[in-house]
């Protein structure tokens, strides 16, 4: 009985095993396709010892900054930035392990991102001061820049940005995302964190679908994810009194009133500031309502080459 035993339980660990290893081959072999069916648009810049994606566009001064959310690439801005370069030089960066951008170091937090953010900016073609324009977490990460550096700053749009103060729970599924991953199980479901690459728009539709089931990509967001309660305490350590142009770009579909009350709140992180409530939108403004975005962003480059901040008609100040 027990030599019975033993050959079925080695017949199943062999099994489990081929399995493990052809589906750890179907997601190498599918990424490889994936990427090469759809080069990076931009370049890919060292920042000490790993890369990241910077694809900018436009010209003149100041450059604005695109950072987007959790499991996002710099395909999320394909409608915005277009029209941003009508007007200034715009970068859309892949943060480490999204996009075309290599794996990075962890901990994924606010701080080592925006770290690695300044890295990207000392060894490229970008100009500072620039404006930093974030979505959702990206909120994050953007702050913490914006506090650390301030005189490299000029201006700043939240995007429906996430807030320290926010309930920031680690879903138990964020330890399994890697094995998961790696063993393309989570391509085979057709699962992703980023939006979906039919949203965007058409020019970048294959970037984000050439990148949406990378390995690489499930990691860093899940590495984001598992440590988001300590990059909200990163964000709050660093809150300061900024003093550039901010304009809060705020969905309206979906948001309760302790969400407003938290968007609210992050105007006061700014002299001279203001909100935009995106009345068509729910969380994802930039894609949804993607005027709404270039005019905060037009408004804020207008108040930094002498206008005063005018965020509209409909838009509330300090």
């Amino acid at each position: 009985m027990w030599r019975r035993t033993r050959r079925i339980l080695v017949g199943l660990c062999g099994v489990f095993i081929a399995a493990a290893v052809a589906g750890a081959t179907y997601q190498w072999v599918a990424t490889r396709q994936d990427l090469a069916s759809a080069p990076p648009p931009g370049q890919l810049v060292d920042v000490g010892g790993h890369r990241l994606h910077l694809w900018c566009t436009g010209t003149g001064n100041p450059v604005v900054i695109l950072e987007t959310g959790l499991g996002g690439s710099s395909a999320d801005w394909g409608f915005v930035q277009p029209e941003v370069a009508r007007f200034t030089r715009v970068c859309s960066y892949d943060r480490a392990g999204m996009g075309y951008s290599d794996p990075g170091p962890s901990p994924r937090t606010a701080s080592r991102i925006a770290g690695e953010l300044a890295e990207l900016i000392d060894r490229s073609s970008v100009a500072v001061p620039v404006v930093l324009v974030a979505a959702s977490s990206g909120g994050f990460n953007a702050r913490v820049f914006a506090s650390e550096h301030t005189d490299r700053v000029t201006g700043l749009v939240l995007i429906d940005a996430s807030h320290e103060d926010d309930t920031h729970e680690v879903p138990p599924l964020a330890r399994w995302v890697p094995l998961l991953s790696s063993l393309g199980i989570l391509r085979l479901m057709g699962v992703s964190f980023g939006p979906d690459p039919a949203l965007l728009a058409a020019p970048v539709q294959g970037f984000a679908g050439a990148t949406k089931f990378r390995a690489a990509g499930y990691r860093a967001a899940a590495d984001e994810i598992s440590h988001m309660p300590e990059t909200a305490a990163q964000v709050r350590h660093s809150r300061r009194r900024l003093r550039t142009p901010l304009v809060v770009v705020t969905g309206a579909r979906g948001a309760d009133a302790t969400w407003r009350q938290l968007q609210r709140d992050q105007v006061e992180l700014s002299e001279p500031g203001c909100q935009i409530i995106a009345e068509q939108s729910g969380h994802l403004v930039q894609i949804e309502q993607p005027q709404i975005v270039v005019d905060a962003i037009r408004a804020v480059i207008d108040a930094r080459r002498g206008g005063v901040l005018d965020c509209g008609p409909g838009s509330a100040g300090q």
